[in-house]
């Protein structure tokens, strides 16, 4: 092969590889998530704002948080969260699924109306159209939140347990890089039920490199190969449960705010399997619960160190 030969044959491969990136811009700024579970879900807490994985997925994680104190030396927290989300996506139109969220929490010093273990399972549906540059979601998804002792006991439930999480999101392209996502989102993970606006500007600053500034959501993520990314995400990691103490006479409920800085490696490492390795900081944290004596209280938690693991399957 001669030079002239070499640098066309390099050029077009650039151009190749542009080509590609612009192809995956559209997809991402039109927000359409990809299946590698940072983007998809990378918080302990049911997010319903963010879009739902493509295809049909099992996702399967495991998040230890270090022990942290709460403030005024009322005592000590520490936690483990166990992430479980079915996917199925059954047309282009219309993806639906099961989560479980589980919350193994021990806070010493305190008497709380709660064991400790507390569960969230979640049906969402997701309605999705997209046509010449614009995308509309609308998602739902009916929840039953609670302590063990309250979710394994039909007899148990109330209206306290149940939840309603809803997204409606709309999403325009605003050039080949530059794209806008914005709309309504209802759920508990800002501190009890919200309703609160959402925004995203998402800018595909190089083929290698995508960019994602909004609210309650920003990320940046970069691929490394075909096979490997890098994501640094910052989102709220909040839930609220309705607990009852071991004697099933007392009931309130236990609500959690916090905010998760997050930077995860995620590996492909086959075309169905994917591997995720994270470690966050969860920051301005704040716990209001019930205690045996009745008493309410809004306790402050220090930032406290996260480490994570995620396997993905694809089928």
């Amino acid at each position: 092969m001669g030079v002239a030969d070499a640098l066309e044959s390099r050029s077009a491969a650039r151009s190749t590889k542009r080509n590609a990136g612009a192809c995956l811009t559209c997809a991402y700024l039109l927000g359409a998530s990809s299946w590698f579970p940072g983007m998809a879900s990378g918080s302990s807490s049911v997010d319903i704002c963010l879009e739902p994985a493509q295809g049909s997925q099992l996702a399967i994680a495991y998040y230890n948080e270090d022990k942290t104190s709460l403030d005024g030396g009322r005592g000590n927290t520490d936690r483990a969260d166990y992430r479980t989300d079915l996917t199925l996506s059954l047309n282009e139109n219309w993806v639906v699924g099961v989560g479980h969220r589980s919350t193994i929490l021990n806070v010493e010093d305190l008497l709380l109306q709660t064991n400790g273990y507390l569960h969230t399972f979640f049906l969402p549906v997701h309605r999705v159209n997209h046509s010449n540059g614009r995308r509309f979601r609308l998602s739902i998804s009916p929840a039953l939140s609670g302590s063990s002792n309250v979710v394994k006991d039909p007899d148990e439930f109330t209206a306290d347990a149940f939840q309603l999480l809803g997204a409606l999101v709309w999403g325009r392209q605003l050039s080949d890089r530059l794209g806008i996502n914005y709309g309504i989102c209802g759920d508990h993970r800002l501190g009890g039920f919200q309703v609160y606006p959402v925004v995203g500007f998402n800018w595909q600053a190089h083929p290698d490199w995508r960019v994602e500034l909004g609210f309650p959501t920003s990320q940046l993520r970069y691929d490394v190969s075909e096979a490997v990314n890098l994501l640094l995400r910052l989102s709220p990691n909040g839930n609220e449960w309705y607990v009852k103490d071991k004697s099933l006479e007392k009931n309130s409920t236990v609500i959690y705010e916090a905010w998760m800085l997050e930077w995860s490696v995620n590996w492909h490492v086959h075309e169905r399997f994917l591997l995720s390795a994270s470690v966050g900081r969860d920051f301005d944290g704040q716990y209001e619960m019930t205690l045996l004596d009745e008493s309410r209280v809004r306790l402050f938690s220090d930032a406290a160190t996260r480490i994570g693991a995620t396997f993905v399957w694809k089928f």
